[in-house]
C-alpha cells in the first residue's frame, strides 16, 4: 500500500509525534561496496557531521480541491495510542515536515507509523530486496552495514546493487575500464544481469543526481532520465519476471551546495516527473526528498555530509524510519 496524497483532497490524518532511532556514531571515511564474495569497491566520502533530531511543524498536508496544488491546515486533534495493536492497524498517522507545501512533491513522504508491527516483522519485508543506486545509495549501504555490526537483523536480508557516480543513463552502458556498474561476486555486471542474481523480488532504486546535468537542454534531460529508467526496468524485468520497483526519490541539494544544474528546483522537476513514470508502470515512488527538507526547500544541513549533496547518518535514520512506515502499511 502506498500512502499518497496526489490529485485528490486528503483526509484529515492525525498529527503523531516521531522519534528517529539514533544513527551509528563517527564518521565513515572511505566508502566501500560489497558483495558476497567480500569484494569491495572503495569510493571517497566526506566526513559525517553528528546527527540531529528531523524537526516536524504543527501543520498536516493535504491536497486542494481546486487548484491541485498543496494547502496546509492545522491537524484536528493529536494522535493517541491503543493497546490493542489489531485496531491501530487500520489507517496510518502521517508526520508533518518543514518544507513548505507550494514546495513539496505531489506524492507525500511514507507514514514512518509503523502500525504496532514488530521490529523483526518490518525488518523481514526486505529480506527479498536489493537496493540499487548512486553514491547516497552507497552512503545508505554502509549505514546498514554499520547497524548490522550490533543488530544482524538490521533491515532483513536486505542487499545492496551500488557504486558512485552510478545513474540511469550510466546504469544501461557496457561493461568497460570507464563503466561504474556495481560489482556482484567481484565480477562488475549490468544490473539486468546482477538483479536475478540477488533473487531479490523487489527492487528498489535511486538516481537521478548522476541525470539530471547531463544535457544542456534540461527538459531534455529530465526526459531522457525518464527514458531511461523505463529501460533499465524493463530490461531487469525482463530476466527477473515479478519483480516489483520502488523508486526513491532524488533527493536534494544543501544550500549554497548547487553545481550547474544539480539544484533542488531540477530535483523538484525530476521527481515529479518519475512520479507521473511510476503512475504509468505500476511502480511505487517513496518520496524521501520532502522528509528531508528544510523550510527553503533544500536538503537540511544536519541531513547533509558535505556541503553538497550526500547525506549523514542522521539523514539515513530518517530513511530508516519511512522505510519501516512503508512495510507497516505494505503488509498491512
Amino acid at each position: 500500500m502506498n500512502i499518497r496524497f496526489r490529485n485528490i483532497a486528503a483526509s484529515v490524518l492525525l498529527g503523531a509525534a516521531l522519534v528517529f532511532p539514533a544513527g551509528c556514531s563517527g564518521a565513515p571515511g572511505d566508502q566501500t561496496t560489497e558483495n558476497s564474495s567480500g569484494t569491495e569497491l572503495t569510493v571517497s566520502s566526506p566526513e559525517t557531521l553528528p546527527s540531529a533530531v528531523l524537526q516536524t511543524s504543527a501543520l498536516t498536508r493535504k491536497t486542494s480541491d481546486t487548484s491541485g496544488e498543496n494547502t496546509l491546515t492545522p491537524p484536528v486533534s493529536e494522535a493517541t495510542t491503543t493497546p490493542d495493536a489489531s485496531a491501530s492497524r487500520g489507517t496510518q498517522s502521517t508526520q508533518n515536515y518543514p518544507i513548505p507545501a507550494s514546495l513539496a512533491l505531489s506524492a507525500a513522504p511514507p507514514s514512518t507509523d509503523t502500525l504496532n508491527f514488530t521490529d523483526e516483522e518490518l525488518c523481514a519485508f526486505f529480506d527479498d530486496a536489493v537496493f540499487v543506486g548512486d553514491s547516497i545509495s552507497l552512503g545508505w549501504r554502509n549505514y546498514v552495514m554499520g547497524k548490522r555490526q550490533t543488530d544482524s537483523n538490521f533491515l532483513g536480508k536486505a542487499q545492496f546493487l551500488v557504486s558512485g557516480s552510478l545513474g540511469a543513463e550510466s546504469a544501461l552502458w557496457d561493461v568497460s575500464a570507464e563503466s561504474v556498474h556495481p560489482m556482484w561476486q567481484g565480477e562488475q555486471m549490468q544490473l539486468w544481469n546482477s538483479v536475478p542474481l540477488t533473487g531479490a523480488k523487489k527492487v528498489f532504486i535511486m538516481f537521478g543526481l548522476n541525470d539530471v546535468g547531463r544535457y544542456s537542454d534540461l527538459d531534455y534531460g529530465i526526459k531522457m532520465a525518464v527514458s531511461n529508467y523505463k529501460e533499465l526496468t524493463d530490461r531487469i524485468k525482463a530476466n527477473a519476471p515479478g519483480v516489483q520497483f520502488y523508486v526513491i526519490s532524488a533527493t536534494y541539494v544543501v544550500e549554497g551546495g548547487e553545481k550547474g544544474k544539480v539544484t533542488s528546483e531540477n530535483m523538484r522537476k525530476l521527481n515529479e516527473a518519475l512520479i507521473d513514470f511510476c503512475d504509468e508502470s505500476g511502480y511505487e515512488f517513496l518520496n524521501f526528498a520532502d522528509a528531508l527538507a528544510d523550510s527553503n526547500g533544500n536538503l537540511a544541513s544536519e541531513y547533509c555530509s558535505d556541503g553538497y549533496v550526500h547525506q549523514t547518518n542522521a539523514a539515513y535514520d530518517v530513511w530508516t524510519a519511512l522505510l519501516k512506515g512503508y512495510a507497516a502499511g505494505a503488509m498491512n
